[in-house]
């Protein structure tokens, strides 16, 4: 499976100079876990902020309504190629340990998010196809021997 079918969904970012509150608000508003930081034209991703990062913060003694989000201090921020496959980000966030990986084009545009829910649920989902292939076998293989042995009963 394609990163490209995570970018299709809506992007939530802000810009460094988003202040701690506002990015709390945001992510209620939105119903995430995390924000892109990006410039002002949000197609740069600059750094990820989660709801952590947010009680991180704070727990610091830092005044939210002051405090931006361009004091995070993080390692440069790592992304993958809007080609790659789930399996390449999901070894990608294994490796660097991260829940969240910021999708790029190749001009290193912001086009999508892929998190770690996102291959836990496509994981699940070709966990039940497996299991409806075989649960298919094994019905099919009951019917064969279902008439094998009608025939055998109709010859003697």
């Amino acid at each position: 499976m394609s990163l490209a079918e995570f970018a299709k969904r809506p992007l939530r970012t802000v810009e460094g100079s988003c202040t701690v509150r506002a990015a709390a608000k945001a992510m209620i508003d939105y119903s995430v876990g995390a924000l892109v930081i990006t410039d002002p034209t949000g197609k740069t991703p600059f750094d990820i902020v989660t709801d952590r990062d947010l009680v991180a913060m704070l727990s610091e003694g830092l005044d939210p309504d002051m405090a931006t989000l361009d004091t995070l201090a993080h390692k440069p921020l790592r992304t993958i190629f809007v080609d790659a496959s789930l399996a390449e980000a999901a070894h990608e966030m294994r490796d660097i340990g991260v829940r969240r990986l910021p999708i790029v084009d190749s001009d290193g545009r912001l086009v999508g998010i892929v998190t770690l829910d996102d291959v836990l649920v496509a994981l699940g989902r070709e966990m039940a196809d497996v299991e409806q292939a075989i649960r298919s076998e094994i019905s099919h293989e009951r019917h064969a021997a279902y008439v094998r042995e009608r025939l055998a009963k109709e010859r003697s």
